[in-house]
């Protein structure tokens, strides 16, 4: 208790700007200390449920399935999974075998440093997605080239650093191939339309952590209209790979959806036009920004402040000794500090920044 009191001091004098410190509300936290902790909701082979109490975690998961069809416009939703990374490990392994290769954002592309290691784990092969460093986009050019060799069966976008979404319409995917698209960080951009969704295009699963821009507890969640994908997670997700469930989450995140549909929009929108005078703040101070535009730094939560790795060191240091909590990223293409605003304290910053 005497930890959890020196937490909440740190919480209350401190700057967040890293993208897993989201702000969550107190209607969405009401869940977590339900009756819904612990309990299981196992089907067996005669669809039945083999717990008492599990109909009542069927009837959460079937009210979560109705509101990501309203959100994201999801026909199948799974939120089973723990993490970002948990969705990924069960996707790949009900989606992608050892014969299959895919394409793949890699972490000098923004890319989540886990994916790679995940899929040497599981014995699949690899190549990088074609990116161009200078727009932070995809090269829509060289990888419908790639798409045209019929080589890949899945084109895998899990970006932790990201400005600029890629545009899937641009895309020129064959009919067997597919795209498993980490929204982890986007997510809330999604839900609130401020940037497009990615389950617009076909053969596509929308997977995420629930905690960044989407301002929920931690949870997983999975999400796909394709027929023949969604059966195959319905075939391996539970049993094979996931057993116990924390369905106390999973309401904390429905919750958070339910305020979402009513408030996402604009949420969201402050989160992108916050970021953007924040990038506009630092450049006034001399600071170097990644730009996408005269006027646009980012497109999402992110702002890429450029600097030496001597520089970025030094001053990670000082932020910290400030209670400024940030990302710093050493890159190949750049080195950067990645200011992330994932919910809206944007005057407390500003007064910071001047002080």
């Amino acid at each position: 208790m005497d930890l959890n009191k020196e937490l909440i001091e740190n919480e209350n004098n401190k700057i967040p700007l890293c993208a897993a410190e989201t702000y969550i509300s107190d209607f969405c936290k009401q869940p977590l200390l339900s009756e819904f902790e612990g309990k299981y909701s196992f089907i067996d082979k005669d669809n039945k449920n083999a717990f008492i109490g599990g109909e009542y975690v069927q009837q959460l998961n079937e009210l979560l399935t109705e509101e990501c069809k309203i959100l994201f416009n999801a026909d199948y939703t799974n939120a089973d999974t723990l993490t970002g990374i948990n969705c990924f490990t069960v996707c790949a392994m009900s989606l992608i075998s050892r014969n299959d290769r895919v394409l793949v954002t890699t972490p000098e592309q923004g890319g989540h440093a886990s994916i790679p290691i995940i899929l040497n784990s599981l014995g699949i092969s690899y190549d990088p997605v074609p990116y161009d460093y200078e727009s932070y986009q995809i090269d829509y050019s060289k990888i419908n080239d790639m798409c045209r060799t019929q080589k890949y069966k899945f084109i895998i976008f899990c970006q932790s650093d990201i400005i600029n979404p890629p545009h899937l319409n641009k895309i020129c995917l064959t009919p067997d191939m597919g795209i498993i698209y980490d929204g982890t960080q986007t997510l809330g951009l999604i839900a609130g339309k401020i940037i497009s969704n990615p389950l617009d295009t076909d053969n596509v699963v929308l997977i995420g952590g629930a905690h960044k821009t989407l301002p929920a507890p931690s949870c997983g969640l999975i999400m796909t209209n394709n027929i023949h994908y969604s059966e195959l997670l319905k075939r391996n997700i539970t049993p094979n790979y996931l057993r116990n469930t924390q369905p106390n989450h999973i309401a904390a995140l429905l919750m958070c959806l339910i305020e979402q549909e009513e408030f996402g929009r604009q949420y969201q929108s402050q989160i992108v036009k916050s970021a953007n005078l924040l990038g506009n703040a630092l450049e006034k101070y001399h600071f170097r920004l990644a730009k996408l535009d005269d006027h646009i730094y980012t497109y999402t939560h992110q702002v890429f402040v450029l600097m030496s790795q001597e520089d970025a060191e030094n001053y990670y240091v000082n932020a910290q000794k400030f209670n400024i909590s940030l990302n710093q990223k050493h890159k190949n293409c750049l080195v950067m500090m990645a200011f992330v605003l994932a919910h809206n304290k944007f005057q407390d910053t500003i007064g910071t920044i001047k002080k």
